[in-house]
């Protein structure tokens, strides 16, 4: 993924709380299970983005050449091309986040420039030149990237729909949402985190900050009623609820309407905790670092963001989520010890490991690989399977439905 500090230097209420009941581990399993071997399904370098369809796995990267532009690619479960596009306007373009809608369409989150409005001010009379020196024509800047910008792909690649919304200060995209009723956005500033909402025909609503720079959020998910959950960390008090640990995890519903909802905070005293990761169906990773110890969270909530299972693995922190089949999910971390219920499996550093839990939290299937580290992203298609990529290579647990 691009850095975000510099692409950020490129791109130039009343609230409801619940207290965070945590219910007991979901790690008490009678069985084992023995961790499978995951193989290369194909290249990953320079891949930035990664999306899965119901026919293709869908990568995107940013270049940057005379303007950036985006290469998108598709290929189908066997890995074999099945089209390429270049999103290139002639002017700059980059994106950051994409997400498959129900129809087989891909939707593109970023930013691009405006064109340049052309000088067309009447020149004066020019000065002396009697020595006759050549004046070369100043280079124009290349203006900021200041639309909000969402592109729609259809099945084979072509650009059904492109839609931007003009902003005042450069927001950064950090994930994105569809639903059949919609488009949500997380972006954030140097000022602090919002979301902003667009319907099918492009119309932008007005858009919702949440807290400063002290929050930071990393997840969201568009349920099909309108309504939007956001999941991340803050160190200042939303709402009225204050900080209780060094830096608390929040979770916060925005309504149909746009306003916010419901809060809750999960906090480990003098602790850090964030989520990173979410499903639709609120299936949430995060990590939790108290004392020198630091664990990977993984929990399963209802819509009001009660937990119904939840589970902890020593690990190196942050960790993955993502839908699977049959109402399972599947976790992508790096444990830092041995993990109850599997067999066969021994920590190594930079070693990661891919989790599939029942709808019970459960372990049901285990997968690693000797080169599978530092993964970035995690995408399953029920008639592909599940598709991860790490910074050199995506790899492949075939579909199981």
């Amino acid at each position: 993924m691009i850095a975000r500090k510099n692409l950020r230097k490129y791109l130039l209420l009343p609230t409801l709380f619940l207290a965070l009941v945590v219910p007991p581990h979901a790690d008490a399993v009678p069985k084992t299970v023995a961790v499978k071997a995951i193989t290369k399904w194909g290249d990953a370098v320079g891949i930035e983005l990664i999306s899965a369809t119901n026919k293709a796995v869908i990568t995107a990267k940013n270049n940057v050449g005379a303007s950036a532009d985006i290469e998108v690619q598709a290929r189908d479960f066997s890995g074999t091309a099945l089209w390429s596009k270049t999103i290139d306007s002639g002017l700059d373009e980059v994106a950051t986040a994409m997400a498959p809608d129900g129809q087989g369409n891909l939707w593109i989150a970023g930013n691009s420039a405006a064109p340049v409005v052309p000088d067309t001010s009447t020149v004066g009379a020019t000065g002396l030149n009697p020595d006759g020196v050549v004046v070369e024509a100043p280079v124009p800047l290349r203006p900021d990237m200041r639309l909000l910008t969402l592109w729609k792909l259809n099945s084979l690649g072509e650009i059904a729909d492109k839609f931007t919304l003009l902003q005042s200060e450069i927001s950064l995209v950090d994930a994105i949402a569809v639903s059949a009723t919609g488009i949500s956005i997380l972006a954030s500033r140097e000022t602090g985190p919002l979301v902003i909402s667009a319907n099918l025909k492009g119309i932008f609503g007005k858009e919702l900050k949440i807290g400063t720079a002290k929050t930071k959020l990393n997840a969201i998910v568009r349920s099909s009623d309108g309504s939007i959950s956001v999941f991340g960390s803050s160190t200042e008090t939303l709402g009225g609820k204050k900080l209780v640990g060094r830096d608390d995890g929040v979770l916060i519903k925005i309504s149909k309407a746009g306003a916010i909802a419901l809060v809750v905070r999960s906090s480990a005293p003098k602790g850090y905790r964030t989520w990173n990761s979410a499903t639709p169906s609120l299936f949430l990773t995060g990590s939790v670092k108290s004392g020198a110890a630091t664990e990977s969270a993984i929990t399963k909530f209802t819509n009001t963001f009660a937990p119904t299972w939840t589970t902890r693995i020593t690990s190196t922190g942050p960790a993955l989520a993502t839908s699977g089949p049959s109402n399972s999910f599947y976790v992508a971390l790096e444990p830092s010890s041995a993990v109850k219920g599997l067999s066969n499996f021994k920590a190594v550093k930079g070693q990661s490991l891919v989790l599939q839990f029942d709808s019970k939290g459960a372990i049901s299937n285990a997968f690693t690989a000797l080169d599978l580290n530092q993964v970035k992203a995690m995408v399953y298609s029920q008639e592909g399977g599940l598709f991860v990529a790490t910074e050199s290579s995506i790899f492949k647990v075939g579909a199981s439905k």
